[in-house]
């Protein structure tokens, strides 16, 4: 027996549109459900492995700074180390006035500033400083800075580096017990070459102990004087920031580069559409219809059967 799919012309205005029988459109709903369920849902059917989402970033991402294996290490008590910073953006009455009273504040308790940039809007001066300020006087600087002014967006960042730097440690402490065990082996070696090898080692293991004492250096130094940045705008000024940064040409390619999103996710749909979902629907519908060339006729028997059934009691009860 063939299997072949039962189709229907369907007459719309001037168009003749084939359609399906009833038992090759269960198996069109149940392939594509199927299909479904494998791929993982509807974007994956339709759009594939390059559905536009970003790859993740991966939990523990320390941006190139080692971090402690498990076993390696352990933090013992309640060491915790955090890195703090804070982003503000503050509208005052004197920018400079403002400025010499913020400075004067940090200075008190023990902190810097390490950096500043000023440029003038329209004769309106605006001014963006970077403050260094101990771990233990940051909450007292952020409150000294929203006392000053109007606060405009405030933003408090905490990233705790405890297993970087006690695995930093661990890896220094190992470094360093072979720098000494090296320089041992140097002073009992006899010959030029156990010399030379000797050498070797020494010098690739004090590069190592310089650069993971620079990373752990680095680490600590953020964990102990936290980084605060403060732009610092006149009062009325907050029109001028919300359209200073306003550039034609940037809004124009980003909305072209929308556009070229959009249409590659639709080409990337009908792609798939054309040799994914239409295969499989074309599966599916000879699937239903074979099985339903095979099951309407057992059907059919079965009514028959019954319905001669029906008429032999019939015929029983009359006589």
């Amino acid at each position: 027996m063939n299997a072949q799919v039962e189709v229907h012309p369907m007459k719309i205005g001037p168009l003749t549109l084939p359609t399906f029988s009833s038992p090759a459109k269960i198996g069109v709903v149940a392939a594509l459900v199927l299909a479904l369920s494998a791929s993982g849902g509807f974007g994956a059917l339709f759009f594939g492995a390059s559905g536009g989402a970003s790859a993740p970033i991966e939990k523990g991402d320390t941006g190139g700074v080692p971090t402690a294996v498990p076993g390696d290490s352990a933090i013992t008590g309640d060491r915790i180390d955090v890195i703090r910073t804070g982003t503000f953006s503050l509208e005052v009455e004197n920018v400079d006035t403002s400025l010499t009273k913020l400075t004067s504040v940090v200075k008190s308790q023990g902190g810097y500033v390490s950096g500043s940039y000023r440029y003038t809007d329209t004769s309106t001066p605006y001014l963006t400083v970077t403050f260094r300020v101990p771990a233990a006087s940051f909450d007292a600087a952020v409150l000294a800075l929203r006392a000053e002014g109007t606060v405009l967006s405030e933003q408090i960042s905490t990233y705790e580096v405890t297993m970087q730097l006690v695995d930093l440690e661990a890896r220094l402490r190992n470094l360093r017990a072979s720098e000494t065990a090296l320089l041992e082996l140097m002073s009992r070696a006899t010959t030029v070459s156990d010399v030379l090898a000797v050498q070797t080692q020494l010098t690739s293991v004090r590069s190592d102990i310089e650069s993971y004492d620079a990373q752990r250096a680095s680490l600590a130094d953020q964990v102990a004087m936290t980084t605060v940045s403060v732009t610092i705008s006149p009062i009325g000024s907050s029109i001028g920031n919300a359209t200073s940064g306003f550039d034609l040409g940037k809004e124009v390619s980003l909305a072209i580069a929308n556009l070229i999103s959009v249409g590659r996710t639709v080409i990337i749909a009908a792609i798939n559409l054309v040799i994914v979902v239409l295969p499989i629907a074309l599966v599916g519908a000879l699937a239903g219809g074979l099985l339903g060339r095979v099951a309407m006729p057992l059907f059919a028997l079965l009514r028959r059967l019954m319905g001669v059934g029906v008429v032999a009691k019939r015929t029983v009860r009359r006589r």
